[in-house]
C-alpha cells in the first residue's frame, strides 16, 4: 500500500515510555492551565503574598522595640551565636552585627525561607500530583494537552509568585529604610530557594502516586536542608564546609548587609535546572496515574488494618512521626536556651519582666506555647484530611460500609488528638532535654514532659474547629483558626491586641509547668467535644459533595 499514513496523537491517558510519538508539541496548552491555575488559587496565592510582604514592615519595627540600645542588641547576638541560636537562625559574619539590617537578614531569612518553601511545595503538589490522584488532571488530559504541560504549568506558576514576593517583599522592606541593593539581595535569595524546593516537589511528585506522600518527601527534604545548614553552622558560625551542603546556606552566604555577593545565587538556579530535567525525565518514564517508586499500600503480607480508628491511625501515620521528630528537635533546641534567656534578661528589660514574673517557668511556658502553636497546624491539617479524601472520592469506599458519616468524622478527631498526645510528648521532652542538659536540672525533663502534655486539650479544640470546617465545606475555618493562635501569641502585644482576644486562644491558656490552669483545660476538653458533636450533627446531614 503506497503512500504515509497519516499521524496520530496518542491520548496521554496511555503515555509511558513505549507510547508513540504525538504531533503535539509536549507543552501544548500550558498556557491555558497557567491560567487556571492561577484563577483558582488567585485568593489563598493572594494571601500567602500579603501575608509574607507584612512581615517584612513588621519585623524591623518588631526588633526595634523589643531591642532599642546598641547594649541589648549586643546581648541578642551572642545569644543567636549559641548552638540553638545558630539552628533557629542564621551565620554570623562579625560585621556590624548589631545593625538592624545585618539582624534583620541573620534573623529573618531563615523563617522566610521556610515559608516561602512549604507554599512553592504545596503549590506544585496541588496543580501536579493531587490533582492526578483526584480524577481531575483526567478530565485536562482528555482534551489536547502536551506530556509536559502540567508540570511546566504548576513550576510557571509557583515561579511567578515567587517572583512576585522577591519584588513585594523588597519594596516593603525597603520603604522602611534599609538599602534597596541589600534588600532585594535578601529577598531573591530567599525566593530562589523556594524555587529551589518547588523543584524538589515536581520531582517527589513523579516519585510518589499518593500526594501526600509526595508533599511528606518534598516536606522532609526541606527540613533535612534547614538541619544540615543549622549543625554546618554550629560548627562554624560563618559558614562551614557541612553548610554548603543545603541550598539554604546559599541564599544566606548571599551575605546581604554584610559582604554582598551574589554568585551563591547561581548555584540556587542551576540546582533548580537541574531537578526541573529530572522531574521532566521520571515524568517521561512514567505511566499516568502510577509512581516512579511502586506502592507499598497493596502488600499480600500487609497485616491487616482493624477498625475505622485504625485506618484513621495509618493513613495519618508519616505526618505524626514527621511532626514529633521535627518538634523533638524545636524543642531540644529552644530548651538548650533557657540558660542564655535568663541570662540575657540582665540586659533587656522585656525579658527581664518575664523573668522576674515567673522565673524561667516564664521561659518554659512560652517556649512550650511555641511548640504547640506549630503542632496546631498538624491538628488541623490531619482532620482537614477527611474533606480531601471526600472530594477525591478516597473516602467514598470506607463509607460505602456500614460506616456512618458521624464515626468516620469522630474516629479522625480522635485520631488526631491521639497524635497530639504524641507530638506534644515529643516537644516536651526534647524542651526538657535542653533545658535540663544546660541548666543542670534532671528533674526538668520530666517536668517539661507533662508540660507538653497539658497543651492537648487546646490542640483537641483545633481538633474540633477543623472538624466543623469539614462539615461545613469551608477548609479556610480551620487555617483561620491557626492563624488567630500563631498571631496572637507572637504578635499580640505588638498589635496591642485587647486582652479578652488574646485569651481566646486555647494555646494562650495553658500554662505551665508550675501553675496548670486545671479549671481551663476542663473547660478546652468541653469546648473541643462541643465542636466535635456539632460538626458530626452537620456532616451527617449534609449532602456527600
Amino acid at each position: 500500500m503506497s503512500g504515509t499514513a497519516p499521524a496520530t496523537t496518542v491520548s496521554p491517558l496511555h503515555t509511558g515510555r513505549h507510547a508513540a510519538v504525538s504531533t503535539e508539541s509536549p507543552w501544548t496548552g500550558t498556557d491555558s492551565l497557567i491560567r487556571l491555575a492561577l484563577r483558582r488559587d488567585r485568593v489563598r496565592l493572594s494571601v500567602w503574598i500579603a501575608v509574607l510582604t507584612l512581615m517584612m514592615v513588621y519585623a524591623p519595627a518588631a526588633i526595634e522595640l523589643a531591642y532599642p540600645e546598641e547594649a541589648q542588641r549586643l546581648t541578642r547576638v551572642e545569644l543567636l551565636k549559641t548552638p540553638a541560636g545558630m539552628m533557629l537562625g542564621g551565620p554570623m559574619f562579625g560585621v556590624n552585627e548589631t545593625d538592624l539590617g545585618v539582624m534583620m537578614a541573620n534573623e529573618l531569612t531563615l523563617t522566610l525561607i521556610i515559608a516561602t518553601s512549604i507554599l512553592a511545595i504545596l503549590t506544585v503538589i496541588r496543580h501536579t500530583r493531587a490533582e492526578e490522584e483526584g480524577g481531575a488532571a483526567e478530565l485536562v488530559l482528555a482534551s489536547v494537552v502536551g506530556r509536559y504541560a502540567r508540570t511546566t504549568a504548576a513550576l510557571a506558576v509557583m515561579g511567578a509568585v515567587n517572583i512576585v514576593l522577591a519584588v513585594t517583599m523588597t519594596a516593603a522592606m525597603a520603604a522602611t529604610g534599609f538599602g534597596v541593593v541589600d534588600t532585594a539581595a535578601m529577598c531573591i535569595g530567599v525566593t530562589a530557594v523556594a524555587v529551589v524546593f518547588g523543584a524538589v516537589a515536581a520531582v517527589t511528585a513523579q516519585l510518589w502516586r499518593v500526594a501526600r506522600a509526595a508533599t511528606g518527601a518534598a516536606m522532609a527534604t526541606l527540613a533535612l536542608a534547614a538541619l544540615v545548614r543549622g549543625v554546618g553552622d554550629v560548627i562554624d558560625n560563618s559558614g562551614s564546609a557541612v553548610s554548603w551542603l543545603s541550598p539554604i546556606a546559599w541564599a544566606q552566604q548571599m551575605r546581604a548587609f554584610v559582604d554582598l555577593r551574589w554568585w551563591p545565587l547561581a548555584l540556587l538556579i542551576l540546582l533548580t535546572i537541574v531537578l526541573t530535567a529530572l522531574a521532566a525525565l521520571l515524568e517521561a518514564r512514567r505511566q499516568y496515574d502510577d509512581g516512579t517508586i511502586a506502592s507499598t499500600g497493596e502488600r499480600p503480607g500487609a497485616r491487616p488494618i482493624r477498625g475505622v480508628l485504625g485506618l484513621h491511625l495509618v493513613l495519618q501515620r508519616g505526618q505524626t512521626i514527621g511532626w514529633s521528630i521535627g518538634l523533638f528537635v524545636a524543642g531540644l533546641a529552644f530548651g538548650s536556651m533557657t540558660k542564655s534567656l535568663i541570662d540575657a534578661a540582665a540586659d533587656n528589660p522585656l525579658l527581664a519582666r518575664l523573668v522576674a514574673n515567673q522565673g524561667a517557668d516564664g521561659v518554659y511556658t512560652t517556649m512550650s506555647q511555641f511548640l504547640a502553636a506549630a503542632a496546631c497546624a498538624y491538628a488541623v491539617s490531619t482532620v482537614l484530611r477527611v474533606y480531601a479524601d471526600e472530594q477525591s472520592g478516597l473516602g467514598e469506599p470506607v463509607l460505602a460500609g456500614s460506616v456512618s458519616r458521624m464515626r468516620w468524622l469522630f474516629t479522625a478527631v480522635l485520631a488526631t488528638v491521639l497524635g497530639s498526645v504524641v507530638l506534644m510528648f515529643f516537644a516536651g521532652l526534647g524542651n526538657g532535654l535542653g533545658a535540663g542538659m544546660t541548666l543542670g536540672e534532671p528533674r526538668t525533663v520530666v517536668r517539661l514532659m507533662l508540660a507538653g502534655l497539658a497543651f492537648v486539650p487546646a490542640l483537641a479544640v483545633l481538633a474540633g474547629i477543623a472538624a466543623l470546617a469539614v462539615a461545613l465545606r469551608s477548609t479556610w475555618i480551620g487555617w483561620l483558626a491557626v492563624t488567630f493562635v500563631v498571631v496572637s501569641l507572637y504578635l499580640g502585644a505588638l498589635l496591642r491586641l485587647p486582652g479578652w482576644l488574646i485569651d481566646l486562644s486555647p494555646v494562650a491558656q495553658t500554662t505551665v509547668p508550675t501553675d496548670t490552669p486545671v479549671l481551663a483545660l476542663i473547660v478546652m476538653a468541653a469546648v473541643a467535644t462541643a465542636f466535635t458533636l456539632v460538626a458530626g450533627l452537620v456532616y451527617r446531614r449534609r449532602d456527600a459533595v
